[in-house]
């Protein structure tokens, strides 16, 4: 079937063509954030927490456009550690916190009154985005806000390239999906938030944005 014919093609894929895939995706991370800054205006808030924020990239744009903006990153510890420098370089190490921190297994930190969760839902399956869903919820508080980022699938004239764009990472990850906006709204309203709405961004092909509140 279909699985075997996914399995298989899995299977084929080279190192080189998942570094090739890494690196598109190094080279979006600036439009990324300019695309979900431009939409979602974060100086509204005193504290962002970016769940699974890789090197730090997006915190620092976040944190360039709101000077008063306490920033705190949560990745692999790892990750974090690689990411320390670039804050001081960036002038920011007085203004973040790293946690180094498994989502799949611990409790997030609290304290943020914004979590922003970009480009990560859609490398994992359902269950693990259900949990970290979740976890995200239960560490905001009330009235708080989670803005999800990532590429949709069911975009309106991006289909097809979303298709060819993500397909063969996900394929060779043999994990994740791309989600359509209602999808991950359901998932939003079942982990407890309150509402969750999309939020239209420049480049939809590369991020889609949805906004979900917690109840005040």
């Amino acid at each position: 079937g279909s699985e075997m014919c996914i399995r298989d093609r899995r299977g084929a894929i080279t190192p080189d063509e998942i570094a090739a895939y890494t690196d598109l995706m190094a080279e979006s991370q600036g439009f990324v954030a300019d695309d979900i800054l431009d939409a979602y205006d974060v100086r509204q808030h005193r504290w962002l927490m970016d769940v699974g924020g890789g090197d730090g990239s997006f915190l620092r744009s976040a944190g360039r456009r709101a000077p008063q903006l306490q920033l705190s990153l949560v990745d692999l510890p790892p990750v974090v550690e690689r990411a320390r420098h670039r804050f001081d370089a960036a002038g920011m190490g007085g203004r973040v916190t790293l946690h180094g921190h498994d989502f799949q297994n611990d409790a997030l930190p609290t304290g943020a009154d914004l979590v922003s969760l970009v480009r990560v839902a859609h490398d994992h399956d359902d269950p693990v985005v259900e949990r970290l869903l979740a976890a995200i919820h239960q560490a905001l508080p009330p009235g708080g806000t989670l803005i999800l980022a990532e590429p949709m699938a069911g975009i309106a004239g991006a289909e097809a390239m979303a298709d060819a764009y993500f397909g063969l990472y996900l394929w060779a990850m043999g994990t994740g999906r791309a989600r359509s906006p209602e999808i991950l709204i359901s998932m939003l309203k079942q982990a407890g938030f309150a509402s969750a709405s999309p939020i239209p961004t420049h480049r939809p092909l590369l991020t889609a944005l949805i906004v979900a509140k917690k109840a005040a």
